[in-house]
Protein backbone atom coordinates (compact mmCIF):
# COMPACT_ATOMS: atom_id res chain seq x y z
CA UNK A 1 0.00 0.00 0.00
CA UNK A 2 2.85 2.41 0.81
CA UNK A 3 4.23 2.16 -2.73
CA UNK A 4 0.75 2.79 -4.20
CA UNK A 5 0.22 5.85 -1.97
CA UNK A 6 3.63 7.25 -2.89
CA UNK A 7 2.92 6.81 -6.58
CA UNK A 8 -0.52 8.40 -6.35
CA UNK A 9 1.01 11.52 -4.77
CA UNK A 10 3.15 12.02 -7.87
CA UNK A 11 0.28 12.08 -10.38
CA UNK A 12 -2.59 14.36 -11.29
CA UNK A 13 -5.62 12.78 -9.63
CA UNK A 14 -7.99 14.91 -11.69
CA UNK A 15 -7.26 12.78 -14.75
CA UNK A 16 -10.11 10.38 -15.50
CA UNK A 17 -7.73 7.82 -17.00
CA UNK A 18 -5.53 7.80 -13.91
CA UNK A 19 -8.54 7.48 -11.64
CA UNK A 20 -9.61 4.45 -13.64
CA UNK A 21 -6.10 3.00 -13.47
CA UNK A 22 -5.78 3.30 -9.72
CA UNK A 23 -9.29 2.16 -8.89
CA UNK A 24 -8.62 -0.97 -10.95
CA UNK A 25 -5.37 -1.52 -9.03
CA UNK A 26 -7.13 -1.17 -5.68
CA UNK A 27 -9.80 -3.72 -6.56
CA UNK A 28 -7.54 -6.12 -8.40
CA UNK A 29 -4.83 -6.49 -5.75
CA UNK A 30 -7.23 -7.50 -3.01
CA UNK A 31 -8.19 -11.00 -4.11
CA UNK A 32 -8.07 -13.54 -6.90
CA UNK A 33 -11.80 -13.10 -7.35
CA UNK A 34 -11.37 -9.43 -8.24
CA UNK A 35 -8.47 -10.24 -10.59
CA UNK A 36 -10.79 -12.55 -12.51
CA UNK A 37 -13.36 -9.77 -12.73
CA UNK A 38 -10.93 -7.04 -13.79
CA UNK A 39 -12.77 -6.33 -17.04
CA UNK A 40 -16.04 -6.04 -15.15
CA UNK A 41 -14.43 -3.56 -12.74
CA UNK A 42 -13.04 -1.55 -15.65
CA UNK A 43 -16.47 -1.45 -17.28
CA UNK A 44 -18.13 -0.24 -14.06
CA UNK A 45 -15.53 2.47 -13.48
CA UNK A 46 -15.72 3.65 -17.10
CA UNK A 47 -19.49 3.90 -16.81
CA UNK A 48 -19.62 5.76 -13.50
CA UNK A 49 -16.64 8.15 -13.38
CA UNK A 50 -18.00 11.60 -14.31
CA UNK A 51 -21.65 10.49 -14.12
CA UNK A 52 -24.06 12.78 -12.26
CA UNK A 53 -25.96 11.18 -9.40
CA UNK A 54 -29.67 11.95 -9.21
CA UNK A 55 -31.18 12.40 -5.74
CA UNK A 56 -34.87 11.75 -5.01
CA UNK A 57 -37.01 14.25 -3.13
CA UNK A 58 -38.89 13.66 0.12
CA UNK A 59 -36.80 10.75 1.42
CA UNK A 60 -37.09 10.83 5.25
CA UNK A 61 -33.89 11.70 7.06
CA UNK A 62 -33.21 10.32 10.53
CA UNK A 63 -30.72 11.13 13.25
CA UNK A 64 -30.77 8.20 15.64
CA UNK A 65 -34.37 7.02 15.95
CA UNK A 66 -35.91 10.42 15.24
CA UNK A 67 -37.12 11.77 11.93
CA UNK A 68 -35.45 15.18 11.76
CA UNK A 69 -35.89 18.56 10.09
CA UNK A 70 -35.05 18.59 6.35
CA UNK A 71 -32.66 21.54 6.66
CA UNK A 72 -30.40 19.57 8.99
CA UNK A 73 -29.92 16.78 6.46
CA UNK A 74 -29.85 19.13 3.47
CA UNK A 75 -26.67 20.71 4.84
CA UNK A 76 -24.80 17.57 3.76
CA UNK A 77 -25.71 18.24 0.11
CA UNK A 78 -24.02 21.67 0.21
CA UNK A 79 -20.52 20.34 0.93
CA UNK A 80 -17.62 20.72 -1.51
CA UNK A 81 -17.24 16.92 -1.60
CA UNK A 82 -19.79 14.25 -0.80
CA UNK A 83 -19.51 10.52 -0.16
CA UNK A 84 -22.66 8.64 -1.14
CA UNK A 85 -23.29 5.14 0.18
CA UNK A 86 -26.35 3.03 -0.65
CA UNK A 87 -27.30 -0.18 1.19
CA UNK A 88 -30.30 -2.26 0.21
CA UNK A 89 -32.32 -4.59 2.41
CA UNK A 90 -30.63 -7.83 1.30
CA UNK A 91 -28.80 -9.94 3.87
CA UNK A 92 -27.63 -8.83 7.31
CA UNK A 93 -28.39 -5.10 7.40
CA UNK A 94 -26.26 -4.24 10.44
CA UNK A 95 -23.23 -6.05 8.98
CA UNK A 96 -23.73 -4.41 5.58
CA UNK A 97 -24.27 -0.94 7.01
CA UNK A 98 -21.18 -0.91 9.28
CA UNK A 99 -22.37 2.31 10.91
CA UNK A 100 -19.62 2.27 13.52
CA UNK A 101 -16.94 2.25 10.83
CA UNK A 102 -18.72 5.03 8.93
CA UNK A 103 -18.81 7.11 12.09
CA UNK A 104 -15.04 6.74 12.42
CA UNK A 105 -14.53 7.87 8.81
CA UNK A 106 -16.81 10.85 9.39
CA UNK A 107 -14.88 11.91 12.47
CA UNK A 108 -11.57 11.50 10.67
CA UNK A 109 -12.78 13.42 7.60
CA UNK A 110 -14.12 16.25 9.75
CA UNK A 111 -10.80 16.46 11.59
CA UNK A 112 -8.73 16.54 8.39
CA UNK A 113 -10.97 18.54 6.05
CA UNK A 114 -12.80 20.81 8.53
CA UNK A 115 -16.35 20.12 7.37
CA UNK A 116 -15.70 20.09 3.60
CA UNK A 117 -16.99 16.52 3.20
CA UNK A 118 -20.64 15.48 3.49
CA UNK A 119 -21.75 11.87 3.98
CA UNK A 120 -24.99 10.85 2.27
CA UNK A 121 -25.99 7.44 3.62
CA UNK A 122 -29.06 5.98 1.91
CA UNK A 123 -30.43 2.91 3.66
CA UNK A 124 -33.30 0.68 2.51
CA UNK A 125 -34.23 -1.30 5.64
CA UNK A 126 -36.73 -4.13 5.71
CA UNK A 127 -38.80 -2.09 8.17
CA UNK A 128 -38.63 1.06 10.28
CA UNK A 129 -38.47 -1.13 13.38
CA UNK A 130 -35.33 -2.85 12.07
CA UNK A 131 -33.82 0.55 11.32
CA UNK A 132 -34.47 1.84 14.84
CA UNK A 133 -32.90 -1.28 16.36
CA UNK A 134 -29.76 -0.89 14.25
CA UNK A 135 -29.41 2.79 15.17
CA UNK A 136 -29.69 2.00 18.89
CA UNK A 137 -27.30 -0.94 18.66
CA UNK A 138 -24.71 1.04 16.70
CA UNK A 139 -25.09 4.26 18.73
CA UNK A 140 -25.02 6.15 15.46
CA UNK A 141 -25.97 9.83 15.65
CA UNK A 142 -25.31 11.10 12.12
CA UNK A 143 -28.03 11.73 9.48
CA UNK A 144 -29.21 8.72 7.48
CA UNK A 145 -31.72 8.80 4.63
CA UNK A 146 -34.23 5.99 5.13
CA UNK A 147 -35.29 5.05 1.59
CA UNK A 148 -37.90 2.32 2.12
CA UNK A 149 -38.80 2.23 -1.58
CA UNK A 150 -35.19 2.33 -2.84
CA UNK A 151 -35.99 5.40 -4.93
CA UNK A 152 -32.36 6.51 -5.25
CA UNK A 153 -31.42 3.15 -6.74
CA UNK A 154 -34.36 3.28 -9.14
CA UNK A 155 -33.24 6.73 -10.30
CA UNK A 156 -29.60 5.77 -10.83
CA UNK A 157 -29.52 1.97 -11.33
CA UNK A 158 -26.46 1.39 -9.15
CA UNK A 159 -24.18 -1.62 -9.75
CA UNK A 160 -25.45 -4.72 -7.96
CA UNK A 161 -22.29 -5.50 -5.97
CA UNK A 162 -22.20 -3.55 -2.68
CA UNK A 163 -18.53 -2.61 -3.08
CA UNK A 164 -19.55 -0.50 -6.09
CA UNK A 165 -22.52 1.21 -4.40
CA UNK A 166 -20.40 3.94 -2.84
CA UNK A 167 -19.13 7.08 -4.61
CA UNK A 168 -17.02 10.18 -4.01
CA UNK A 169 -18.89 13.11 -5.56
CA UNK A 170 -17.85 16.66 -6.42
CA UNK A 171 -19.95 19.76 -5.69
CA UNK A 172 -22.00 19.08 -8.85
CA UNK A 173 -22.84 15.54 -7.68
CA UNK A 174 -20.62 13.99 -10.36
CA UNK A 175 -18.72 10.80 -9.54
CA UNK A 176 -14.99 11.32 -8.93
CA UNK A 177 -14.21 7.86 -7.56
CA UNK A 178 -16.09 4.63 -6.90
CA UNK A 179 -15.56 2.10 -4.12
CA UNK A 180 -16.51 1.53 -0.49
CA UNK A 181 -13.86 2.98 1.89
CA UNK A 182 -15.23 0.98 4.83
CA UNK A 183 -14.80 -2.32 3.00
CA UNK A 184 -11.41 -1.31 1.61
CA UNK A 185 -9.02 1.01 3.53
CA UNK A 186 -6.99 1.59 0.35
CA UNK A 187 -10.06 3.20 -1.22
CA UNK A 188 -10.27 5.53 1.79
CA UNK A 189 -6.65 6.57 1.27
CA UNK A 190 -7.39 7.42 -2.37
CA UNK A 191 -10.57 9.28 -1.42
CA UNK A 192 -8.63 11.42 1.05
CA UNK A 193 -5.90 12.15 -1.49
CA UNK A 194 -8.48 13.14 -4.09
CA UNK A 195 -10.18 15.49 -1.63
CA UNK A 196 -6.86 16.91 -0.47
CA UNK A 197 -5.61 17.41 -4.03
CA UNK A 198 -2.79 14.90 -3.63
CA UNK A 199 -1.56 16.19 -0.27
CA UNK A 200 -0.62 13.75 2.48
CA UNK A 201 -3.33 13.27 5.10
CA UNK A 202 -1.85 10.67 7.42
CA UNK A 203 0.83 11.10 10.13
CA UNK A 204 4.21 11.07 8.36
CA UNK A 205 6.33 10.06 11.37
CA UNK A 206 6.17 6.38 12.27
CA UNK A 207 6.65 4.88 15.69
CA UNK A 208 6.45 1.31 17.03
CA UNK A 209 3.88 -0.36 19.28
CA UNK A 210 3.04 -3.61 21.02
CA UNK A 211 -0.31 -4.99 22.18
CA UNK A 212 -0.83 -7.03 25.35
CA UNK A 213 -2.91 -9.62 23.45
CA UNK A 214 -4.43 -10.03 20.02
CA UNK A 215 -7.26 -12.42 20.97
CA UNK A 216 -9.97 -12.27 23.61
CA UNK A 217 -12.17 -15.33 24.17
CA UNK A 218 -15.53 -14.41 25.68
CA UNK A 219 -16.38 -18.04 26.36
CA UNK A 220 -20.15 -18.63 26.37
CA UNK A 221 -22.36 -15.54 26.50
CA UNK A 222 -26.06 -14.81 26.06
CA UNK A 223 -27.65 -13.47 22.88
CA UNK A 224 -28.31 -9.73 23.14
CA UNK A 225 -26.11 -9.29 26.21
CA UNK A 226 -23.33 -6.69 26.45
CA UNK A 227 -19.84 -8.12 26.93
CA UNK A 228 -16.65 -6.10 27.31
CA UNK A 229 -13.02 -6.80 26.46
CA UNK A 230 -10.02 -4.49 26.78
CA UNK A 231 -6.80 -4.52 24.73
CA UNK A 232 -3.81 -2.41 25.78
CA UNK A 233 -1.44 -0.89 23.20
CA UNK A 234 1.94 0.43 24.31
CA UNK A 235 3.93 3.00 22.34
CA UNK A 236 7.42 1.46 22.24
CA UNK A 237 8.88 4.00 19.81
CA UNK A 238 10.30 7.50 20.01
CA UNK A 239 7.35 9.46 18.56
CA UNK A 240 3.66 9.86 19.54
CA UNK A 241 1.37 7.01 18.56
CA UNK A 242 -1.75 8.25 16.70
CA UNK A 243 -4.69 5.87 16.35
CA UNK A 244 -6.58 7.35 13.40
CA UNK A 245 -9.30 4.72 13.02
CA UNK A 246 -10.58 1.41 14.38
CA UNK A 247 -12.67 -0.84 12.13
CA UNK A 248 -14.78 -3.77 13.40
CA UNK A 249 -15.94 -6.59 11.14
CA UNK A 250 -19.53 -6.59 12.42
CA UNK A 251 -22.11 -4.03 13.49
CA UNK A 252 -22.70 -6.00 16.71
CA UNK A 253 -19.22 -4.97 17.86
CA UNK A 254 -18.74 -1.46 19.26
CA UNK A 255 -15.24 -0.15 19.89
CA UNK A 256 -14.01 2.83 21.90
CA UNK A 257 -10.50 4.15 22.33
CA UNK A 258 -8.65 7.20 23.58
CA UNK A 259 -8.45 9.78 20.79
CA UNK A 260 -5.38 11.57 22.22
CA UNK A 261 -1.86 10.88 20.86
CA UNK A 262 -0.03 8.34 23.02
CA UNK A 263 3.39 9.53 24.19
CA UNK A 264 6.43 7.21 23.95
CA UNK A 265 6.33 4.67 26.76
CA UNK A 266 2.64 5.29 27.48
CA UNK A 267 -0.37 3.06 26.79
CA UNK A 268 -3.81 3.34 25.20
CA UNK A 269 -6.78 1.03 25.66
CA UNK A 270 -9.11 -0.38 23.01
CA UNK A 271 -12.45 -1.30 24.59
CA UNK A 272 -14.60 -3.78 22.67
CA UNK A 273 -18.28 -4.18 23.52
CA UNK A 274 -19.76 -7.30 21.94
CA UNK A 275 -23.55 -7.62 21.72
CA UNK A 276 -24.25 -10.77 19.67
CA UNK A 277 -27.55 -10.90 17.78
CA UNK A 278 -27.31 -14.56 16.70
CA UNK A 279 -26.64 -17.83 18.50
CA UNK A 280 -23.68 -20.11 17.86
CA UNK A 281 -19.94 -19.62 17.48
CA UNK A 282 -18.62 -16.19 16.49
CA UNK A 283 -15.22 -14.78 15.55
CA UNK A 284 -14.86 -11.06 14.84
CA UNK A 285 -11.90 -8.90 13.89
CA UNK A 286 -10.98 -5.36 14.92
CA UNK A 287 -8.39 -3.49 12.83
CA UNK A 288 -6.51 -0.65 14.54
CA UNK A 289 -5.08 1.90 12.09
CA UNK A 290 -2.18 3.90 13.47
CA UNK A 291 1.20 5.36 12.49
CA UNK A 292 3.29 2.19 12.61
CA UNK A 293 4.70 0.32 9.63
CA UNK A 294 2.64 -2.81 10.43
CA UNK A 295 -0.68 -0.92 10.49
CA UNK A 296 -3.37 -2.04 10.90
CA UNK A 297 -2.97 -4.05 14.09
CA UNK A 298 -5.50 -6.90 13.91
CA UNK A 299 -7.30 -7.88 17.11
CA UNK A 300 -9.82 -10.70 17.43
CA UNK A 301 -12.70 -11.65 19.73
CA UNK A 302 -14.49 -14.97 19.68
CA UNK A 303 -16.85 -17.12 21.73
CA UNK A 304 -20.18 -18.90 21.71
CA UNK A 305 -23.66 -17.43 22.06
CA UNK A 306 -26.73 -19.13 23.44
CA UNK A 307 -30.27 -18.03 24.23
Amino acid sequence: MGELVSLVKKIDLTSRQLLLFFVIIVFSVLSCKNQKNRKEVEKIVNEWIGKEIMFPENVPCYVGRQDTLPEICNEWFQKEFKILMYVDSAGCSSCRLKLFEWQQLMEEADSIFQGEVGFLLYFQPKSVREMEFIFVQSRFDYPVFVDLNSTINKLNQFPQAMEYQCFLLDNNNKVMMIGNPVLNPQIWELYKMQIAGGKETEPAILTTATVDKTLHDYGTIRKGSSNSAVFTITNTGSYPLVISRVSASCGCTNVEWEKRPVAPGQTATISVDMMPDETGYFSKTIDVYCNISESPIRLMVNGNTNE
